[in-house]
């Protein structure tokens, strides 16, 4: 991972936080992480060979509640966008995306957008909301274009005269591509407006490319060839993308991804087994074709081209009749064959690669020095020996199915709190394995609600 990106006492504070509900933020994952090299390895593998080919791919993670999988992909994400690619994290359940229909999905692609270079905008370990990644993606684009065009940036002494070469490249590029109409002329609309410095516009095609119920309405000047402008000329309307229209609104933000020089996009939608709550059997169908069309486009089938999609589920959705192996065509194209894992299959299985005890206790490790960053506490060795030996046998021992890692990020960042607390009164807890299996059905309960 990269170095440079040192851990920070706020990023560690917010990591504690959320190691205590036995999740992990984003961008903290990669400081506790241990294990699972071999599926990254194919990961890293398979993300050179698409940049390269420009082709896609579709894997499916299967864990159970709290096995890592959200965690597994943060890393990869970051790997990734180590690599150039831009990635897109999203979670059925949190942001109300329906797999069966594509158009509540891909608002939220475009909304979760990240990029290695927004560090030059704000620290990567602390987000900043305010920053709107499309922008970024169309400012980064147009700037491109400006520089391929032959404007050079900031030094447009003749604005005519620079909207000219750019529409000259267009005329070449864009008007000549398969790219769905719309989408071509909000992408005009963004480049020239931001010539004119006309800033409502600007801020108008962004809103638009993000997926939004807003039409945009383009002023005739930032479509035409500025050499036949006629003045009073009827602007354009470009209606927002709706059911019909969401996979050409993809298929548009994927080449814009590939043009502003990234390598391509990294979509993570985890939570698939939320399709378990649709209410109608038809639209459970509707889903299940949905999963399989996005197998299919592995290849670039559809237009989806540099894409690498990760689909998360749960080990029911792969084992019940009710759901995957109730859609034939799906269950055939991931099918495992055999007990080992393939590290290139189509499901990364990470059942099939549970942490040893030997990993559990680096992991807690790590925790211990998340926690002395987060709080500059130093602790004696001894002492975190005994606590982090004590946290895993009573993890290990657990009666609960519960994946291990969750429940001993929970138990130990509990321990640690009362370490803080007590001071040099703290006792190590005689009771851990019943702490655990308190922590346990919290964390059950939790998932039930």
């Amino acid at each position: 991972m990269d170095e440079s990106r040192p851990l920070t006492p706020p990023l560690a504070r917010a990591l504690i936080r959320s190691l205590s509900r036995g999740t992990a933020v984003a961008q903290g994952a990669r400081f506790i992480h241990v294990g699972q090299r071999e599926w990254l390895a194919a990961q890293l593998e398979m993300l050179s060979e698409v940049a390269e080919d420009g082709h896609s791919e579709t894997k499916f993670v299967r864990g159970a509640y709290g096995a890592g999988k959200s965690h597994f992909l943060s890393v990869v994400q970051d790997f990734a966008r180590e690599r150039n690619w831009v990635t897109s994290h999203v979670e059925c359940k949190v942001d109300e995306v329906e797999i069966d229909r594509f158009e509540t999905l891909y608002p939220k692609i475009a909304e979760k957008l990240s990029m290695a270079d927004l560090a030059d905008v704000h620290d990567v370990n602390r987000p900043n909301p305010a920053i709107d990644p499309i922008r970024h993606l169309l400012e980064r684009w147009t700037n491109q274009v400006l520089r391929k065009s032959g404007v050079r940036e900031n030094a447009i002494s003749r604005p005519f005269d620079a909207d000219e070469r750019v529409y000259a490249y267009f005329q070449r590029r864009l008007l000549r591509s398969n790219l769905p109409m719309p989408f071509v002329q909000a992408l005009m609309t963004f480049a020239r407006a931001s010539l004119a410095s006309d800033h409502d516009s600007t801020a108008s095609a962004c809103t638009w490319l993000k997926g939004t119920a807003n039409n945009l309405t383009v002023a005739a000047e930032y479509l035409g060839n500025p050499k036949n402008a006629r003045p009073g000329a009827k602007a354009t309307l470009i209606r927002a993308f709706d059911k019909g229209t969401a996979h050409d609104a993809m298929r548009g933000l994927l080449w814009l991804i590939r043009d502003a020089g990234y390598a391509g996009l990294v979509l993570c939608v985890d939570e698939v087994e939320e399709l378990a709550r649709l209410r109608t059997q038809k639209r459970q169908d509707q889903a299940l074709q949905a999963l399989r069309e996005f197998v299919d486009h592995a290849g670039g089938e559809g237009g989806f081209q540099s894409l690498c999609m990760y689909l998360a589920a749960t080990p029911e959705m792969f084992e019940s009749d009710r759901y995957f192996l109730r859609y034939d065509a799906l269950a055939t194209r991931i099918q495992q064959l055999g007990a080992n894992a393939n590290w290139r299959g189509p499901v990364i299985d990470l059942e099939k690669t549970p942490l040893d005890r030997a990993e559990m206790a680096a992991v807690a490790e790590a925790i211990v020095r998340v926690y002395s960053t987060a709080y500059g506490l130093s602790l004696d060795g001894d002492m975190v020996e005994t606590i982090v030996g004590q946290v895993i046998d009573s993890v290990m021992a657990n009666r609960y199915r519960l994946a291990k890692p969750r429940l001993l990020a929970r138990v130990l960042v509990d321990e640690l709190e009362r370490v803080r607390s007590e001071g040099a009164a703290y006792r190590s807890t005689d009771n851990m394995q019943e702490v655990a299996e308190q922590a346990a059905a919290a964390v059950l309960e939790g998932q039930s609600l």
